[in-house]
């Protein structure tokens, strides 16, 4: 033992690893020993006991009038054994099935499933792609481009099973007798890939006993024997997906590793680097190495976290259960915030009134999973505002890129009472390359602040450049509402600079004084397939679903009007509360 709040694991000195790669991303399996060596004493000889881990995969595509196509294979032994998963042009109404079998021979073991991440692939962009889609990158020049900046894997549902044996059927995968696991709502192969970053431990007894707990795998007694549960991965790219993804390309792959069980009643997880089970993450992150992997036991922790590590992966299994009471920062390269609860203490300064800031210009940060709330600004200087989650490009010449801010939660927000303003999410600045996505966002303002922002775009006071390229997409926005004392509103979505490229697509924004607010860069802005509806009436005495104020006329507007949903008729007009012109519902 030592004197540290964390517990490295064995990660790094594991034996037992086997490899499986798919969808283009080709991978080795390696024979693992539980030990390698024999001893002899006198005339008696020892032989030490071996384990040996074997995958069968089944795979299959269906893309309707395209054709079918099945493979099968086993992974096992010695050395290079690859197996490519390719699927070419894909389009909306694909599917598929990849299906794999582990096989511990001889002993019982630990088995864990992960995953080194998807890497989604722009390959430049289609004209009509290039109109729903305002993160580009790459060129469609026959070979994978423009690394991070794709959408595929944020378009495939995904369906994870077990299954208690799995075969081929012509072109089809056959996956018996299986229990889903728990699989949320429209979850996708971005979202699988992220959670197996972290490994996943299966369970032995599967599909039969639901019971909560994991059990070794058993033993096989050969190769051809199959003892354990397969797991299914059932994906499909659904009808109602649009052009972003045209020309898109994913690589992903899955790695097996398995562990003895005899003597081992607690094992490490094989994908995991240090666990902070109480005391300071801090200390566990100032530790780390690039690229290393810290997990978090529920708990309190009341301290400041950065994370100033490159590409280390910070996460917990259960944010609701584990809570940073104090300011989270993001400021290194490829680094992942996930499944925390972030709620400090009432801020005192605009430093503090930011509950998760990334930045000043880190590349490639994700945050995923977590809920920020319970805020309260009302300590802050006069007019500052108070944001959940900002990108702040702080750098006139770094900018931040390829930000992920996904499936996290942002409520109850207040900020400073009538000389203050809240945010839920802010990517404000020198931003280039952002997508928020599928957020939820609700209880902003509480009819306390002077103004209120669900999502907003906006520059800041520390230089001139301003963010570009920014998808704000399928979130769930509701509740912003400023004090119905003020003049100012709350806005479900605002543009407060005058950028470039923004697309705001598939949003949900219900209940709030206004459904969207553009001040700048008016005809930067691609809005489309938004549903707008409860607007509050209390502050500028009439619903005003979309305001265009101060910047280029919006072009045209009967087009927001077609390609958004109402809950009521509306019509544009223009001059009402200062804005240039207006969606509102019709006379």
């Amino acid at each position: 033992m030592t004197d540290r709040d964390f517990e490295l694991t064995r990660r790094k000195a594991l034996a037992g690893l086997a490899t499986v790669g798919a969808a283009g991303a080709g991978a080795g399996l390696g024979t693992s020993a539980l030990f390698n060596d024999t001893e002899s004493f006198l005339n008696n000889s020892v032989q030490a006991g071996t384990l040996d881990l074997v995958v069968d995969y089944y795979t299959s595509t269906d893309q309707g009038s395209f054709g079918t196509s099945s493979q099968s294979g086993e992974v096992n032994g010695d050395g290079a054994t690859v197996y490519d998963y390719t699927v070419s042009d894909v389009k909306p109404g694909d599917s598929g099935t990849l299906a794999f079998c582990p096989k511990i021979v001889t002993n019982r073991g630990w088995l864990w499933v992960g995953s080194a991440g998807v890497t989604d692939y722009e390959n430049g962009q289609t004209e009509p792609e290039g109109g729903v889609d305002a993160t580009p990158g790459g060129s469609m020049n026959g070979t994978n481009d423009g690394a991070d900046a794709g959408d595929l894997s944020c378009a495939m549902d995904v369906t994870v099973s077990y299954a208690e044996s799995a075969s081929l059927d012509g072109d089809q995968v056959e996956c018996s007798n299986t229990r889903e696991l728990n699989n949320p709502a429209d979850y996708t192969l971005a979202d699988l890939s992220k959670d197996l970053e972290t490994g996943f431990p299966l369970d032995g007894d599967e599909p039969g006993n639901d019971d909560g707990t994991v059990t070794p795998y058993p033993g096989s007694s050969g190769a051809d024997d199959q003892q354990g549960p397969c797991l299914c991965i059932e994906w499909e790219v659904p009808t109602d997906v649009g052009n972003e993804i045209q020309s898109d390309a994913i690589e992903f792959g899955f790695q097996f590793v398995a562990e003895q069980a005899r003597n081992n009643p607690d094992p490490a997880n094989p994908f995991v680097d240090a666990i902070v089970t109480s005391g300071s993450i801090q200390d566990a992150i100032d530790a780390a190495s690039a690229g290393d992997v810290i997990m978090v036991k529920p708990g309190t922790y009341a301290e400041q976290v950065t994370v100033d590590v490159p590409d280390l992966l910070l996460f917990s299994r259960d944010p609701a259960a584990t809570t940073i009471t104090d300011q989270v920062v993001v400021s290194a390269d490829g680094a992942t915030l996930c499944g925390f609860t972030v709620s400090p203490p009432a801020p005192t300064s605009n430093g503090t009134g930011e509950a998760l800031r990334i930045s000043d210009s880190p590349d490639g940060v994700s945050i995923y999973n977590n809920i920020v709330e319970d805020i309260d600004g009302s300590n802050l200087p006069t007019w500052e505002g108070m944001d959940a989650i900002v990108a702040f490009g702080g750098s006139a010449s770094d900018p931040i890129e390829n930000l992920t801010i996904a499936n996290n939660t942002a409520r109850r927000i207040q900020g400073r009472n009538t000389q203050g303003g809240a945010a839920g999410i802010s990517i404000q600045g020198n931003v280039d390359g952002a997508t928020v996505k599928n957020n939820t966002v609700t209880e902003i303002g509480q009819e306390t602040t002077s103004w209120a922002f669900g999502t907003v775009i906006r520059g800041t006071g520390n230089h001139s450049v301003l963010p570009r390229n920014v998808d704000i997409v399928d979130n769930d926005i509701s509740s912003v509402l400023a004090n119905p004392g003020t003049s100012p509103l709350g806005v479900g979505f605002g543009v407060e600079a005058d950028g470039t490229n923004y697309l705001v697509r598939d949003n949900t924004i219900d209940d709030v004084n206004i459904g969207a607010e553009v001040k700048e860069a008016a005809t930067e802005l691609t809005f489309v397939d938004n549903s707008l509806s409860n607007i509050d009436t209390s502050v500028s005495g009439l619903e005003l679903y979309f305001g265009e104020k101060d910047g280029d006329a919006v072009s045209p507007v009967a087009s927001i009007i077609a390609d958004n949903t109402f809950d009521q008729a509306v019509g544009s007009g223009g001059g009402d509360y200062s804005y240039d012109q207006t969606i509102q519902p019709a006379p």
